[in-house]
């Protein structure tokens, strides 16, 4: 079930990211502490930082990126780019960052949940996304998103492996 998002901050806007909020892209994930950038890339030194903020904010059809803006800074990130290759991908793999200081405010559904809807009307049927098993924030997000069924455990590992036929399309409240 998706929260109606009461706790979000003041001033929270979501939109698509673009190629000018690369910079923004790589500030938020330059922020994260070490537990969470583990939590994020599998790895606490990512070496790929940059070409990972310019290629989130890369807007094609095989690519796609929302943020969640508080007050003008980038607070949260979730994307997804296409497995498949085509015009309309129809599998895609997404990943979700929020800012310590903005979680607990229901920003980390809000995203996956609009991210959701963006897939679908750009053709996709499937969303996968790999997730540590340890990652309780992200199983937190995904159990309020009512998606439970889709994970499949795999040693420290759980992947989601989610259709989009068999998730009803929420009503999405929220900045």
């Amino acid at each position: 079930m998706v929260s109606t998002f009461s706790r979000s901050p003041a001033g929270l806007v979501v939109r698509p990211l673009d190629t000018a909020d690369h910079q923004a892209v790589r500030r938020l994930h330059e922020r994260l502490n070490e537990y969470d950038t583990y939590m994020r890339f599998f790895t606490v030194y990512p070496a790929h930082l940059a070409a990972l903020a310019e290629a989130i904010c890369v807007a094609d059809p095989s690519h796609y990126a929302l943020g969640a803006f508080v007050d003008g800074t980038l607070a949260g990130v979730a994307n997804y780019v296409a497995l498949d290759v085509g015009d309309a991908p129809a599998e895609v793999e997404f990943a979700l960052v929020v800012d310590d200081e903005y979680r607990m405010h229901g920003i980390g559904t809000l995203l996956l949940s609009r991210l959701t809807a963006a897939a679908r009307q750009h053709g996709v049927t499937r969303m996968r996304a790999e997730i540590l098993a340890q990652n309780a924030m992200v199983l937190k997000v995904i159990r309020d998103l009512g998606w439970s069924s889709a994970l499949h455990r795999d040693r420290a590992e759980m992947h989601l492996d989610l259709d989009l036929d068999d998730v009803p399309s929420p009503a999405v409240a929220g900045g």
